[in-house]
């Protein structure tokens, strides 16, 4: 497996990728306000039955990220695309927003999620950016986990990012430069 820039024709190859997810835990957001002080939250739940997650963004316009020339890579086997990273730039403060990390379902669970994001953070490295910031919904535990397993630091959340109503919940992945 190589990870390099993603071609042209291969965008559509990546849009068509199931990126959903299944779970049978999720974080449940919890909120108090007492006198000045607000607390929030986030206690892992079981659920009942397993449940299928879908991807909270759709892959509909891959072109448009790939076109801005910044940094879009994909996971290949030969000419199979295995999975791919999309990182936005945003250079007066030094950070790459991961806004897509999908990996095919039957390739899942061997490595290439966290080799496309080391290549992502080499390239993000070598730009001068000093983090990388990976979101989640509070629904796709698997990500999750995949978060604290490369030593990510929660660092916030948005309750209003995603159309489904579901949770964004923010992991800074330091560069240590």
């Amino acid at each position: 497996m190589i990870v390099r820039r993603a071609f042209p024709e291969e965008l559509a190859i990546c849009a068509e990728i199931d990126a959903s997810t299944e779970t049978d835990h999720v974080w449940q957001m919890d909120e108090r306000s007492a006198g000045s002080e607000l607390v929030i939250a986030f206690r892992q739940a079981r659920l009942p039955r397993a449940m299928r997650v879908p991807y909270p963004r759709p892959l509909t316009r891959l072109e448009d990220d790939w076109e801005r020339d910044e940094c879009f890579l994909v996971a290949a086997q030969g000419v199979q695309v295995l999975g791919f990273v999309d990182v936005r730039v945003q250079p007066w403060d030094g950070v790459g927003w991961v806004h897509h990390l999908v990996v095919a379902r039957r390739y899942r669970r061997r490595g290439i999620g966290s080799r496309l994001l080391q290549t992502a953070s080499e390239w993000a490295r070598r730009g001068g950016m000093r983090q990388l910031v990976l979101e989640s919904s509070t629904k796709n535990y698997p990500a999750l986990c995949f978060c604290q397993r490369l030593g990510c630091t929660f660092c916030g959340f948005n309750d209003q990012l995603y159309s489904s109503q579901d949770i964004a919940v923010f992991f800074a992945y330091p560069l240590g430069n």
